[in-house]
């Protein structure tokens, strides 16, 4: 298995997914999961982060990889960031300023385009994958390194599947079936027509497709990606195999929050694709008929400044709080307090964030672009432009004890089979069907 991100050393839903598979997956089979960078030693299967590892630089075969054909052809920011959350160069100055109560940072100038440059061979005996930040403007630079060396750390390794996820691993997944002749399984958890709306052809984009057409099979983590992955990357339907994510069962409590009115939430990136200045708008309607609503924010991005902004353009100061990002305790601490858990997203090709909701007994109003339109009955849902339709459904739920009750008994039944061991037995299902 090939990843990126794995516990703690996670950036979001990505890292906590493979986790949840991974664990669930090594109970039932050998399995060796390979990512850039690890501090876990888990005692069930064999984890292999690669700044741990030494190669000599003759065991990577002189071939260039795949990818390195693929990047010479395209320009891109050099900021780049697999989910569209552009970091800060690490020798970049910034600026500090204060907005109600959080701090942003803002760049003195902005990186040109440029090409990117195929990696130098490795000038020293040994290579070790040491970065300080997968996410960083080394990124692309990051996965060919990662493909060169995940040839070498396989190299005399038997397995019988290849089992890669999201795009920065889809081009180890490609090189190693090429050089091995075994099977490849791409396991979608996020597109960039997610991210960057129906005019995303970029290199992402074309990695994303690469991946999808030499992979065996195709596994988006609902149905609803898989019907992305047919009409916008034109992949085979019959190479689609869903597999939906688990989630960690979590032991409900309730905590008092520091004031009495009801309290509406939002998690995730603020980004495009999260639609955070949707939550704006519909944050201003359900406040002309509750008034004495509050509402919470919790996540960082590159649109962070333009929904503080936004907030105070409204007038909404006192009314929005800003979080930034939470651990998984303070997360769980804002679950205990909500009264409604808001998704507005874009486009979300699941949304593990509602699933916590609804553990905690917190009903939830989701965007209709989602996976979660497919698995939860007894949340409300609206197309993600209707700010008008989310607004009214929270006033509906904050308002209607009954209505809430309903949602929450509903909610609660439709996630009893969203188990990591429900999703590695379907992943043993295809395992099995690819391989007999």
């Amino acid at each position: 298995m090939l990843g990126w991100e794995y516990p703690p050393l996670v950036n979001g839903g990505l890292g906590i997914a493979c986790y949840g598979l991974s664990q669930a997956l090594a109970e039932k089979t050998d399995l060796s999961f390979i990512v850039p960078k690890s501090a876990a030693s888990p005692k069930n299967m064999q984890l292999i982060g690669l700044n741990e590892k030494q190669h000599v630089a003759h065991e990577v075969e002189n071939e260039s990889v795949a990818y390195n054909k693929l990047i010479k052809m395209h320009q891109v920011d050099v900021e780049l960031d697999p989910y569209q959350q552009l970091p800060l160069a690490k020798k970049e100055k910034v600026q500090e300023t204060k907005s109600q109560g959080i701090f942003t940072k803002k760049k003195k100038s902005k990186a040109p385009y440029r090409p990117v440059p195929t990696p130098p061979p490795t000038s020293s005996p040994y290579t070790t994958f040491d970065i300080q930040d997968l996410y960083g403007n080394d990124l692309l630079k990051n996965t060919t390194l990662y493909t060169e060396l995940v040839i070498a750390e396989t190299k005399d390794m038997d397995f019988d599947v290849i089992h890669c996820h999201d795009w920065m691993t889809i081009p180890a997944g490609i090189e190693l079936k090429k050089r091995t002749g075994k099977p490849l399984v791409v396991q979608i958890h996020s597109l960039e027509y997610d991210r960057s709306g129906p005019e995303s052809n970029g290199l992402i984009f074309q990695i994303e497709k690469w991946g999808m057409e030499e992979a065996d099979y195709v596994v988006p983590v609902s149905n609803y990606t898989g019907r992305i992955a047919f009409s916008r990357y034109g992949v085979n339907p019959k190479k689609l195999f869903t597999i939906r994510n688990g989630m960690e069962s979590i032991l409900p409590y309730k905590k008092e929050k520091p004031f009495k009115e009801p309290l509406v939430v939002f998690v995730g990136r603020m980004t495009q694709q999260k639609a955070p200045l949707q939550f704006i708008e519909i944050a201003q309607r359900v406040l002309k008929k509750k008034p004495n609503t509050r509402f919470v924010m919790a996540g960082t991005g590159n649109l962070l400044p333009e929904t503080v902004e936004s907030g105070a353009h409204q007038k909404l100061g006192d009314r929005i709080h800003f979080t930034g990002q939470l651990n998984r305790q303070q997360l769980f601490d804002l679950m205990a307090m909500a009264d409604v858990y808001c998704m507005p997203s874009m486009s979300e090709p699941f949304g593990l964030t509602a699933l916590e909701a609804v553990q905690f007994k917190v009903p939830c109003v989701i965007s209709a672009q989602s996976g979660m339109y497919e698995l939860l009955k007894g949340a409300l849902f609206a197309d993600h432009w209707n700010t008008g339709a989310f607004a009214e459904h929270i006033i509906s739920l904050l308002s209607n004890h009954k209505l809430r009750t309903k949602c929450v008994s509903q909610a609660s039944k439709d996630i009893e089979s969203s188990t990591w061991e429900n999703a590695a037995d379907r992943a043993l299902a295809l395992y099995d069907k690819i391989l007999n």
